[in-house]
């Protein structure tokens, strides 16, 4: 009886032991198929998470990129931008050096040719302005209209000689058969009346126009000096045409600027 109950007793248990299996077999397939889905989902989140990733590091490479470049643009552009401003600078500098040098040196040329033409010794820096003046005057009045102006030239003062314009009649210097005035006395007086043509306009130009028109292109200083002369006036007009466009003054100031251009070749200097 004992052996009866053993056996059934076993059995039972290995009847219990297939059903538990069975159940949690069932029971692992029915996880394994809820959790397959799950998987997979995950599995396609990753996939797409790694797809947004992969294009967005190449959107950004491609905008770093792309920004890269346009700084590198801006920043070549201003350079260059700064290089030609900074060599523009130094040539302006340079140019402007080697012209004051050049007038300079066509300057004290000029005044020792006056000086030497001149028949008797020519006053000057050391008087006081109005003994200046006296003097250009009694020049004036005697008739000595080249020695007038010679005194005004070599003192180196615009305000004599434009004293000596006012006082004169412009007839009487530029209206007879022969000018009065010396050739290196007009190329001294064209130097000094074109330094500011924005004062005493009307008076400059007229001046100028006449002092122009009566160079000796035969005569060896002038052949020497007048390319830098009129070169010099023709720079200086330009100028006060830009500054001064619409002066009432410009044709006036255009006419002569023609006459120049015709006058000053590539070759004078």
């Amino acid at each position: 009886m004992f052996q009866q109950i053993n056996d059934n007793f076993k059995q039972g248990t290995q009847e219990y032991i297939q059903q538990l299996e069975s159940h949690l077999n069932s029971k692992t397939l029915q996880q394994q198929e809820a959790r397959d889905p799950l998987v997979g989902q995950l599995q396609h989140l990753v996939d797409s998470f790694q797809s947004t990733v992969d294009q967005l590091t190449s959107t950004l490479l491609s905008s770093i990129r792309s920004d890269v470049q346009h700084q590198l643009h801006i920043v070549v552009g201003s350079l260059q931008e700064f290089i030609l401003t900074q060599v523009q600078k130094v040539v302006k500098v340079e140019v402007g050096h080697a012209m004051k040098e050049q007038q300079a040196a066509v300057t004290s040329s000029i005044m020792q040719a006056m000086r030497s033409a001149a028949g008797t010794p020519v006053p000057s820096a050391h008087l006081d302005f109005q003994s200046q003046q006296t003097q250009i005057l009694q020049h004036l009045q005697q008739g000595h209209i080249n020695q007038a102006f010679q005194q005004a030239l070599t003192a180196s003062d615009l305000n004599l000689v434009l004293y000596v314009c006012e006082t004169v009649d412009i007839q009487q210097v530029f209206g007879q058969n022969s000018c009065p005035l010396t050739q290196p006395v007009l190329l001294s007086l064209i130097q000094q009346l074109s330094s500011d043509l924005g004062t005493r306009t009307e008076l400059k130009l007229s001046y100028l126009d006449d002092a122009v028109m009566n160079l000796d292109h035969g005569d060896p200083i002038t052949r020497d000096h007048m390319g830098a002369m009129l070169n010099q006036l023709r720079l200086k007009l330009v100028q006060f045409l830009q500054v001064e466009p619409h002066h009432v003054l410009s044709k006036k100031a255009r006419r002569l600027l023609m006459i120049l251009q015709g006058l000053v070749t590539p070759g004078m200097s």
